[in-house]
C-alpha cells in the first residue's frame, strides 16, 4: 500500500532536514504505529506522504513516495486514496456545522446522496457523536472537535487512513469507542492504518508494525514477535510532587454557584469548588463537560451570568467582571490550543509577553527563554509557528508561568507531548508546586489525578459531581471517566 524510498525533508530556511533518508514498506491491511520523541518528524513524514508537503506546505523534498502502485504529483488525487486527521482538528475544518463538515469528503468526490446520508450517520456513530450532528463547529469542545475530524476523514473510506495523535484531547469513554471503530476497520482488512502517538498502550494490540523516528531518521521497524516492541511500552516513573503538610492553607480560589447556558444549552449547572494554596487540582470529566468553560470563567475571558467566583483577592459577579488584563497578572492560563495563544514572531518575544504587558522584569521570563532553547535546540529568534505541535504547547507553558502567576490553569498540556517531555511539565508542575504556587489542571489523565494531584473535582453535564482528594474519590467517580454518564 505505502513503499517510501530515501525520502527527505527539509523546510524553508531551515539548516537541518525535518525528515532525512526515510524508507519503508507498509502493505495492504496493516496497522502501523508511528512513534517517537516529539519533533523528530513524525507528523512531516505523513505529511508528505498524504501531499501536503510540499504542495501546501512549502519544503524541499526528494526520494519516492509510492501509495497503492501508483507515484502521485497531484494533492487532489491523493485525497481519494489517502487521508490524514491532522493534530490539531481546527485546521482542517472547512464548514460551519459537524453535519455539513462531515459530508464535505463525500459530497467532494460527488457520492450519490443516499450514499452521503449513509457514510455520515455510520461515521459519526463510529467515533460516539452522533449526538453532535446538528451542532455548529465552534461550540464544540476540543475533544468533541476531535472525534468530528475523525468522522469526516472516515465518511471517505480511504484506503490509507493516517491519524495523527487522534485520542490526544478525547476522554477516556471517546478514546475507547475511536479506538474500536479503527480496530474494526484494521479486522475487515477495508483500510490501511498509520496512528501517530505517543501512547502506544491502547493500540499496540492491533498493531503489525511499529516505526519509531528519532531526529528526522528512522529508528527501529519492528513486527510483534521482535523484543523491541515490548520495550516501547515502558514508560520512566512519574515523579511524586511535595505535597503540602499545612493543615490550615488559605483558600486561594472559591466558585459558588456558577451556571452558563449558551444557545440554550446548559454548560455550567451550579459549580460549587474550593481551591487552597499550593494545590495541584485536577478539573476531569467527559468531553462536553464543561471544563474548558469553566477555566474561562475563573480567568474573567466569561462573564458569570449566576453565581459568583473569588479568586486572589477578586470578587467576580454577573455585572461585575474584572478583566482578564487585570487577573492576568496572577493568573496563567495554558489554552487547550497551542495556536489560540502565540501573539508574538519569535520565540523570545513570546515568552517575554506576559512581563512586558504588566511591566515586570525580564528575569524569569529571560531564564524560561534560555531553558527553552537548551531542551529543545532551537534558537530564541525562531518563529513560534514554525515549531511542532507539542513545542508549542510547551512554549506556552513558559509564557503563561514565566511572569510568576500566583495560580496557573493549564488546559490538557500533556497533549502532544512524549514521556519525556510529559515528565519534564510534571516537574515543573511540582517545581511551582514547591514554591507555594496553585496550579489547576484539566486533564484526562487519571493517572496523573491520582498519583500527583492533591485534589480532583469531576464534571458531567456541567455538575461537580465528585471531589476531594485523589484518595477519597471512590471507584464508581473514577469510573465515569470510562462510562460517560452519571453514577
Amino acid at each position: 500500500m505505502l513503499e517510501v524510498i530515501d525520502l527527505d525533508v527539509r523546510y524553508e530556511n531551515r539548516a537541518r532536514h525535518a525528515v532525512s533518508k526515510v524508507s519503508f514498506k507498509i502493505g495492504k491491511g496493516e496497522f502501523v504505529l508511528l512513534t517517537g520523541p516529539s519533533a523528530c518528524g513524525k507528523s512531516t513524514l505523513m505529511q508528505a506522504v498524504c501531499g501536503s508537503i510540499p504542495w501546501i506546505v512549502p519544503a524541499e523534498v526528494s526520494g519516492s513516495i509510492t501509495i497503492d502502485g501508483t507515484k502521485y504529483t497531484d494533492p487532489a488525487a491523493i485525497a481519494g486514496v489517502a487521508c490524514m486527521v491532522q493534530q490539531d482538528p481546527e485546521t482542517q475544518f472547512c464548514t460551519e456545522t459537524v453535519e455539513d463538515e462531515v459530508a464535505f469528503g463525500p459530497e467532494n468526490f460527488r457520492f450519490p446522496p443516499a450514499r452521503i446520508r449513509e457514510l455520515v450517520d455510520k461515521a459519526l456513530l463510529s467515533v460516539g457523536a452522533s449526538n453532535l450532528i446538528n451542532r455548529k463547529l465552534s461550540t464544540l469542545s476540543g475533544g468533541e472537535k476531535q472525534k468530528v475530524a475523525i468522522a469526516s476523514v472516515l465518511a471517505v473510506e480511504p484506503k490509507l487512513l493516517i491519524l495523527d495523535e487522534p485520542t490526544s484531547n478525547l476522554d477516556p469513554r471517546s478514546a475507547v469507542a475511536v479506538a474500536a471503530a479503527i480496530d474494526r476497520l484494521r479486522q475487515m482488512k477495508e483500510t490501511t492504518a498509520i496512528l501517530i502517538d505517543h501512547r502506544l498502550r491502547d493500540f499496540i494490540h492491533m498493531a503489525t508494525r511499529v516505526l519509531v523516528m528519532e531526529s528526522g531518521s528512522l529508528k527501529t521497524n519492528c513486527v510483534p514477535g521482535d523484543c523491541s516492541f515490548e520495550e516501547l511500552l515502558k514508560a520512566g516513573p512519574m515523579p511524586i510532587p511535595p505535597r503540602s503538610t499545612e493543615e490550615h492553607r488559605d483558600v486561594l480560589l472559591s466558585v459558588q454557584g456558577l451556571s452558563y447556558h449558551l444557545d440554550g444549552r446548559t454548560i455550567l449547572d451550579n459549580v460549587h469548588l474550593s481551591v487552597r494554596k499550593g494545590d495541584v487540582v485536577a478539573i476531569m470529566g467527559p468531553n462536553g463537560s464543561g471544563k474548558t468553560t469553566l477555566l474561562k470563567h475563573l480567568i474573567g475571558l466569561i462573564e458569570p451570568q449566576t453565581g459568583r467566583i473569588d479568586v486572589l483577592g477578586h470578587s467576580i459577579l454577573p455585572g461585575r467582571p474584572v478583566g482578564p488584563w487585570i487577573l492576568g497578572r496572577d493568573i496563567g492560563l495554558v489554552f487547550q490550543n497551542p495556536d489560540h495563544q502565540i501573539f508574538e514572531d519569535t520565540i523570545e518575544r513570546e515568552v517575554r509577553f506576559a512581563s512586558m504587558n504588566f511591566q515586570i522584569p525580564f528575569e524569569g521570563a529571560d531564564k524560561a527563554v534560555a531553558a527553552f532553547e537548551r531542551s529543545e535546540g532551537v534558537f530564541k529568534h525562531v518563529h513560534p509557528h514554525c515549531l511542532s505541535f507539542g513545542q508549542k504547547r510547551r512554549l506556552n507553558v513558559k509564557s503563561s508561568a514565566s511572569h510568576g502567576p500566583k495560580l496557573l490553569l493549564m488546559d490538557e498540556p500533556f497533549t502532544g507531548q512524549d514521556p519525556e517531555n510529559t515528565r519534564k511539565l510534571l516537574e515543573m508542575i511540582s517545581d511551582m508546586q514547591g514554591e507555594g504556587r496553585t496550579v489547576v489542571v484539566v486533564t484526562h489523565d487519571v493517572d496523573f489525578a491520582k498519583t500527583f494531584c492533591t485534589s480532583a473535582f469531576m464534571l458531567s453535564e456541567g455538575r461537580v459531581v465528585a471531589s476531594g482528594s485523589p484518595e477519597t474519590i471512590t471507584d464508581e467517580h473514577w469510573a465515569l471517566l470510562t462510562t460517560g454518564g452519571n453514577p
